[in-house]
């Protein structure tokens, strides 16, 4: 996790904020653009999180709800943080709006926890994995630049989140198809079995895998994305893999009972899985059936 909050977290923040201190006022939207003369349009999508909100936008609407001046101070430096540049900005050209946040989202997390149908995690993916994985998962064919430029994305994020000092609590609970699939040549595919192994030895990372035996569960709709956040202004959010247009397409939920409903699932498909030693000598297992 960040030591400080990213600007993804902190968007969504001045964002909730916002939406509070208007419904605190007792203004419907419609009045608010009113008074500064905006569309209704652009108030929705700053209050939904679509677009950005610059500090001077910032500042007209904590003068229509009377903020305080520390609010205002609060808010104006929380704006200002939300359009900070991170690493992944320089990718922007060839990165989905929702897969830069999802990226900014997992940054600051402090906990993740995800199931995966038929792909190896995105953080545990070695780079042959990667390089053979990603031309096949898009719609239309990119030039070997875009291709170079997705597949740093993928590796940079790995040594981001979990080879970091303060890398977040990691569960990945993964389906016994993903690891059978080949992807790239078989020396590679029991290369990245190996490495799922690795994995599994260092603080704070667990790896289980959902055996074919263990029968249906809720994850054969899709693979999903749980994020949990150290500070209790940041609410918990669930991520949808959705069919893809680009290496990783996503769909954000920021409801509490579908967080709470996903977790209870998770811990359901955990029961169902091999764990520990015994995920270790499965994948083991699966290794030497390859090919």
């Amino acid at each position: 996790m960040a030591d400080s909050q990213g600007p993804a977290t902190t968007r969504r923040r001045l964002r909730s904020e916002l939406r509070r201190l208007r419904d605190q006022k007792g203004l419907h939207q419609s009045e608010v653009v009113q008074k500064l003369d905006w569309s209704l349009s652009k108030l929705i999508r700053i209050e939904n999180g679509s677009v950005g909100i610059s500090v001077t936008d910032v500042r007209a609407l904590l003068g229509v709800y009377k903020a305080s001046e520390d609010v205002v101070d609060d808010l104006v430096a929380l704006a200002r943080s939300a359009r900070e540049r991170r690493w992944w900005s320089r990718y922007r050209d060839i990165l989905s709006p929702s897969y830069q946040e999802f990226i900014g989202f997992e940054a600051d997390a402090s906990r993740l926890r995800q199931f995966h149908p038929t792909i190896i995690p995105g953080l545990l993916q070695t780079e042959a994995y990667v390089r053979a994985l990603v031309p096949a998962m898009m719609l239309t064919p990119l030039s070997e630049s875009s291709y170079e430029s997705l597949v740093e994305v993928r590796l940079r994020r790995q040594a981001e989140i979990l080879g970091g000092d303060s890398a977040p609590d990691f569960t990945a609970v993964i389906d016994e198809a993903a690891l059978r699939r080949l992807v790239g040549t078989v020396e590679a595919m029991r290369a990245q079995l190996a490495h799922l192994v690795e994995m599994q030895t260092r603080d704070g990372i667990s790896i289980a895998v959902l055996p074919f035996s263990a029968g249906p569960h809720i994850g054969m709709q899709g693979a999903f994305h749980l994020m949990e956040f150290a500070d209790d202004a940041d609410e918990n959010i669930v991520y949808l893999e959705t069919a893809p247009a680009s290496p990783v397409s996503v769909t954000l939920r920021e409801e509490p009972e579908l967080f709470t409903q996903y977790s209870k699932q998770l811990d359901r498909m955990l029961g169902m899985s091999l764990r520990d030693q015994a995920a270790v000598d499965y994948l083991g297992k699966i290794a030497k059936e390859l090919g």
